[in-house]
C-alpha cells in the first residue's frame, strides 16, 4: 500500500507521496541546479524537439509534489464551481517548452478538481531557446479561439483567481491578454494590452499597457494574496474590458493589428534576467485557476 503524508504550510495543504506513489508526482522538488545538471539549453530545433520528447516520456523528470487543492473553499461561485475547458483547446508553456498539448510536468503544473494548479519556484527560467530569465508556467487557448481587429469577433475569458502562496521577491503576471507573434503590417510585437498581476508586496492589480512601458497605468482590484476573485476580460482584437466580480475595473485600446491576441494564465516572471524567482525551493510560487473557460463570439 501507497503512503500519504501531508502538511499545511501558509494556508496550502501539499501531499507528500512515497516512492510507490503515482508517477505523477514525487515526494520532493528539486531546485533549479539539480533539475537543469544534466539537461543542456535547448536553442536549435532538433534541441527543443529532444527536449520536449524527453520531458514527455520521462527521461527529463519534470514531476513534483502534489497539491490537494481544498476544493469547498475554493471553487466558490458559479465561475470557480464550473469544470475548467477541455484540455483539447487549451496548450501549456513552461520553462522546458512552449506549446505542449498536455502537460507533463507536475513542478509547474496540475489539476485538482475544477482548479489549475500553477507553480514556479526559485531559480526556475526558460531553457528552451536563447532568452533568459522568464520563469513561467502558463496555460493559453488555441489559435481558434482567438481574434484579431478585423473580424469583428470577441474573445471573452472568465475564471476564478486566487493567489496561494506569494514568494514575494518579483512581481508577478497572473493573465495576459495577448498578442501571439508579430504584426506583420509594421513588423511589431505588440505583446499584452491589458494583464492582471501580484505585485511583491501581495496586491492583486490590473495593468494597462502604455506605449511607454513606464507609463503603464495599474489599477487595485481591492484582492490580496489568499483571497479568491473572478476576473472576466473581453477583447476584440483592439478594444478590451475587465471585470473583477462583474465590476468593470478597466477599459481602453492596444493597437495589435494583424497579430491575433489570445488569453493566457498561470505565472510569468516577466523580464529578462530578471525574470527569476530568488529564495529557496520552499519559497515556490503557487496560483489557483478554478473554472478557466475561453469563448470566441
Amino acid at each position: 500500500m501507497n503512503k500519504k503524508y501531508t502538511y499545511a504550510a501558509m494556508g496550502i495543504v501539499v501531499s507528500i507521496l512515497s516512492t510507490q506513489a503515482h508517477a505523477d508526482f514525487k515526494g520532493w522538488n528539486p531546485n533549479w541546479t539539480n533539475l537543469t545538471s544534466n539537461v543542456d539549453r535547448a536553442v536549435t530545433s532538433a534541441q527543443q524537439s529532444a527536449m520536449v520528447n524527453n520531458v514527455k516520456n520521462g527521461n527529463i523528470d519534470t514531476r513534483g509534489t502534489q497539491i490537494n487543492v481544498n476544493n469547498a473553499a475554493v471553487e466558490t461561485t458559479g465561475t470557480g464551481s464550473r469544470s475548467v475547458m477541455p484540455n483539447s483547446d487549451m496548450l501549456w508553456h513552461n520553462p522546458f517548452g512552449t506549446t505542449y498539448s498536455t502537460s507533463p510536468s507536475t513542478r509547474w503544473y496540475q489539476k485538482d478538481g475544477n482548479t489549475q494548479v500553477f507553480r514556479i519556484f526559485p531559480g526556475d527560467q526558460n531553457h528552451y531557446g536563447n532568452r533568459v530569465g522568464a520563469g513561467r508556467s502558463e496555460a493559453f487557448v488555441g489559435r481558434h479561439l482567438s481574434t484579431v481587429e478585423a473580424d469583428g469577433k470577441t474573445m471573452t475569458f472568465s475564471a476564478r483567481f486566487r493567489v496561494e502562496k506569494n514568494n514575494g521577491s518579483k512581481d508577478v503576471m497572473l493573465f495576459q491578454s495577448k498578442g501571439s507573434g508579430l504584426n506583420t503590417e509594421d513588423g511589431t510585437y505588440p505583446a499584452w494590452g491589458i494583464s492582471l498581476w501580484v505585485e511583491k508586496d501581495g496586491d492583486v492589480i490590473l495593468v494597462k499597457r502604455n506605449s511607454v512601458f513606464s507609463q503603464n497605468e495599474k489599477i487595485d482590484t481591492g484582492y490580496n494574496v489568499g483571497q479568491g476573485f473572478n476576473l472576466r476580460v473581453v477583447d476584440d482584437g483592439y478594444n478590451y474590458k475587465a471585470f473583477i466580480n462583474n465590476v468593470e475595473k478597466a477599459a481602453g485600446t492596444w493597437e495589435r493589428g494583424n497579430t491575433p491576441t489570445v488569453a493566457r494564465w498561470g505565472i510569468y516572471v516577466q523580464g529578462g534576467e530578471s525574470g527569476v524567482l530568488n529564495g529557496t525551493i520552499n519559497d515556490e510560487q503557487i496560483v489557483y485557476v478554478s473554472g478557466a473557460r475561453a469563448t470566441l463570439n
